[in-house]
This record gives structure tokens, C-alpha cells and sequence, in this order.
């Protein structure tokens, strides 16, 4: 069978990870990709962190429209709104959901932001293929799917570089999420729990421990062999950043999850001083089809709530972790979810899917406030929200006004249209990179 480039891109560092040990890794591999490391070592460059809120996040409950009565009508949501009052007020017409305190002081400092009615047009509602569509920033998707919108940037910022162990990374996952999957040569670690980031050697393992130490005896001229060696060199080199970030210590304000977990390693990643440019972590669960949230108790019972008080925890750990360490200038954190959920709750206490949601910005580089305006709850699109705000020109704030590069190699021009900027365009969302600070991938 013949193997292409992007066949072994996929296989390298998603298995190839678990086929290492300090103690059996010849020295200079590992020394070479180090080097490799040091090439791009610029500890003032921009850092990007996306979240994703899996399953379709109920906005309406999240970022409350406190000034709609519509919201507070009883034929509405009778059993899952949060009532009167009880919201965060941020700027009049928008309140945040009361278990978010933490969240809530951030943007009283500046370095919390909303942007609401974020959608497309003509929204599908699978999780699937709406999920497609926001990792792989295209509207309609264009089959078939090689590269997410994080991959594609990378690939127009390293263009004929060698790539770092960590340019990218993922965190609390095992898997490489569609975003930052693709790029042309490289393919980053997608790490769960760093403790297993390695290879127990034993019998078994060590025939393709040799394989591994055998192609890289090799001088050759053959692109695909030659990519699997760059791609082992990566993964012996990241193993051992890793376990260097791990070692630092951390916030109790973590838990145990997943997406604490992942965003852990991430602030240890930053804290350590490595390179890496693009994040992403995972907080799953906001398929509510069914007890989201209660009006008697707010606050404790239902799915939403554990779920938004886990977030505002994670984050604010997170936050102050990057304050505290002198970085939260240089971080940007961006969240999105595949869709919103349907504007009247359902029968069983819940709420089915939807179409335009909110979405949350996070650091020091924010203007902070809310974007997008408030969400209309008559003029609906068959009961779901419409979109005022193309996703992907939130992204584009994200490669332009961030990192400081152009959008075209991502989105094409038509990211420069307004039928796909829309009224973001004008919006102040991140503040002009202040002097000194490096941006882009490479």
C-alpha cells in the first residue's frame, strides 16, 4: 500500500507519541528536535485559545436579554429562564447567568467580552455538519475537507519553515479537533493527560521503538520519508517539553474534567515559556435537550448551571494564572459552539437546537463589552435566532487584529465582503497590538 503525506501526517503525532521513552530515545533525536524548538522560541509572541462548548450552547440562558419581555414571558420559557433580576448586569440590555461571578468581575477589569447573534446563513442544526462548519471555517462546507480555518492559517504563516514541536497543542483531549487539523507539514499533540504523554516500553513496543530509530538513520530525498522523520523528531521533542510544563504548579480552582484538565496544561504550556501559538481545549455537554435548568433553584438544579459554574471556575483560574504569571496581554481566548438552541423551551424542561448563539472573548487585549447587539426574540427564523454576526469574522478579528496577519490565504476575499463581515467589522473587539508585540505563527 502506498502511504501519502497526509496519510502519515494523521498516523505521526496522533499514535506516534505513545512510541517513545526518555530512557530508549536515541540523544540526537531528541537534541534535533530541540533545535528545532529554538528557532522560533519568542516569548512575546500572541497566543490564541479556543474553547469549544460542545453540543450547542443555550445562549439565551448565558447571556440574558434582561430588558425583552419576551424572555420573561411564561409562553417563552415558563420553567428553564433565569428570572428578573437575578442575571449579572453588564450593560443594560444584557445580563450574564448568575453562576458566572467570576466571569462577571473579569469584564468589570476589561479583559471579558460577548459577542452575540454569531451564526451564518442557512444554519444547519446537526451537530455534525454545523460543528464542520465552524472548524472548518467554510459556509457551505467544500467537500472534501482537508484543512481546518486554525490549519489553513498556519500553513499561511509557515509556509517552507520547519515546524516546532508545540506550534500548536491540544489540551484535555485525545484527539486532534477539525480546527488544527490538515496544515501541509505538521499535525499538533493532542494531549488528555500528560502523565500518559509517553511510552512504557516493553517488548512489545520495542520493534517500532526501532523502526522509528531506524528511519531516522536514513539520508533521503524522499519527501513522505522525510516527513516521518521530521514528524518523529516533533513528537520526542514535545514529550519532553510536556513533562517540563506538567511540573509546574497550579491553581485548586481546577477540577477533575476534561476541560479543566486541558486548560490546566494549557496555562502550564504558557507559563513555561514555549512557543506555542494556537490552543484548544474542549467543555462538552450542552446538549440540553431535557432538565437544562430550573426557574425554583437557578442556581443548582439542572444541566446548564453545573456546566457554567464549571466554565466560570476553569476560567477564572485560568485568567488569573495568566495575570499573575505577567502573560494575560499576549492571550487571547476565543469560545464558539455549533449552534444556539431554539428560542422556546421544549416539553421536557429543555431546549432543542437552534441557530445564532453568543460567544465569549477572554485577555488583556479586549476591548471589553458586548458586541452584536441584543437578540430578537419576534423576528425569528422558524423559532430560532437569526444571525446578525458571521462567525467568520469573528475569526478573521482573530488572524487580523490579533495576530496581525491577513485573512485572504484563510477565507478567500470574500472575507473581506460585508455579506461575510458583517457589522463586526467596524467593532473595536481586540485592542491595537501594543508595540514590541510580535503576531503571527511564525
Amino acid at each position: 500500500m502506498n502511504y501519502t503525506r497526509r496519510d502519515m501526517l494523521k498516523a505521526s503525532l496522533s499514535s506516534m507519541a505513545y512510541y517513545s521513552t526518555a530512557a530508549t530515545t536515541p540523544n540526537w533525536i531528541i537534541q534535533a528536535a530541540n533545535a528545532m524548538a529554538q528557532q522560533n522560541n519568542a516569548a512575546d509572541d500572541r497566543i490564541l485559545v479556543i474553547v469549544q462548548f460542545g453540543g450547542g450552547m443555550d445562549g439565551l440562558n448565558v447571556v440574558i436579554p434582561r430588558t425583552d419581555d419576551v424572555y420573561y414571558d411564561d409562553q417563552t420559557r415558563p420553567t428553564i429562564r433565569v428570572p428578573k433580576g437575578l442575571d449579572i448586569n453588564l450593560d443594560g440590555l444584557n445580563g450574564l447567568h448568575p453562576v458566572m461571578v467570576n466571569l462577571a468581575e473579569w469584564y468589570q477589569q476589561g479583559c471579558f467580552g460577548v459577542v452575540n447573534n454569531v451564526g451564518y446563513e442557512n444554519p444547519n442544526q446537526s451537530h455534525f455538519t454545523s460543528t464542520d462548519i465552524y472548524e472548518y471555517g467554510q459556509n457551505p462546507l467544500q467537500y472534501p475537507l482537508l484543512k481546518g480555518w486554525a490549519a489553513r492559517y498556519y500553513d499561511s504563516q509557515c509556509n517552507g519553515c520547519e515546524p516546532n514541536p508545540m506550534d500548536m497543542l491540544v489540551g484535555g483531549k485525545t484527539s486532534v479537533p477539525d480546527s488544527l487539523s490538515g496544515a501541509d507539514f505538521y499535525q499538533p499533540p493532542a494531549i488528555n493527560n500528560p502523565a500518559d504523554y509517553s511510552l512504557r516500553a516493553n517488548e512489545d513496543e520495542e520493534a517500532r521503538l526501532r523502526a522509528i530509530y531506524d528511519i531516522n538513520q536514513v539520508q533521503t530525498n524522499n519527501p513522505q520519508q522525510a516527513f516521518l522523520q521530521r514528524s518523529a523528531n516533533l513528537v520526542h521533542a514535545s514529550i519532553s517539553d510536556i513533562a517540563t510544563a506538567a511540573a509546574l504548579p497550579s491553581s485548586g480552582l481546577y477540577g477533575n474534567d476534561t476541560f479543566s484538565k486541558g486548560m490546566r496544561l494549557i496555562s502550564q504550556v504558557i507559563r513555561a515559556g514555549f512557543s506555542t501559538k494556537i490552543f484548544y481545549a474542549s467543555h462538552g455537554g450542552f446538549d440540553t435537550h431535557a432538565n437544562q435548568a430550573s426557574i425554583e433553584a437557578p442556581l443548582q438544579a439542572g444541566t446548564l448551571p453545573r456546566l457554567l459554574d464549571r466554565f466560570d471556575q476553569t476560567m477564572h483560574a485560568f485568567l488569573t494564572e495568566m495575570k499573575d504569571s505577567g502573560n494575560l496581554d499576549r492571550v487571547m481566548v476565543m469560545t464558539f459552539s455549533e449552534f444556539g438552541r431554539r428560542v422556546r423551551e421544549n416539553g421536557s424542561n429543555g431546549t432543542d437546537h437552534g441557530a445564532a448563539n453568543c460567544l465569549f472573548v477572554m485577555g488583556g487585549g479586549i476591548n471589553a463589552g458586548v458586541y452584536g447587539g441584543q437578540p430578537d426574540l419576534i423576528d425569528t427564523d422558524h423559532g430560532n435566532l437569526r444571525y446578525k454576526v458571521d462567525f467568520r469574522s469573528v475569526y478573521a478579528q482573530m488572524i487580523e487584529g490579533w495576530f496581525g496577519s491577513s485573512a485572504v490565504p484563510v477565507f478567500g476575499q470574500s472575507v473581506y465582503d460585508n455579506t461575510i463581515r458583517n457589522d463586526l467589522s467596524q467593532i473595536p473587539l481586540i485592542k491595537a497590538p501594543a508595540a514590541g508585540v510580535a503576531a503571527g505563527v511564525n
